[in-house]
């Protein structure tokens, strides 16, 4: 799991993946340049609040790009 490029996709800082996930940040910050393993527990926190995040993230881009097609026609 590349932590560091879902957490960019969901438009996150290392902060508020941490606040979100209950996983340190500094934590993260070594799981993502590979000096550490998140334990099970912890990958599980950090991929479930990612992916509500990125669905999140999605659904405004959604909103965002419909408002614009419905503009241009």
């Amino acid at each position: 799991m590349d932590i560091k490029c879902l957490r960019k996709m969901a438009d996150l800082t290392q902060f508020e993946l941490s606040q979100g996930c209950g996983v340190s940040r500094m934590r993260i910050s070594l799981a993502e340049c590979g000096q550490v393993e998140l334990r099970p527990e912890e990958a599980t926190h950090v991929r479930s609040f990612l992916l509500r995040a990125i669905e999140g993230r999605a659904a405004q881009l959604r909103g965002v790009l419909s408002e614009k097609q419905a503009v241009a026609v």
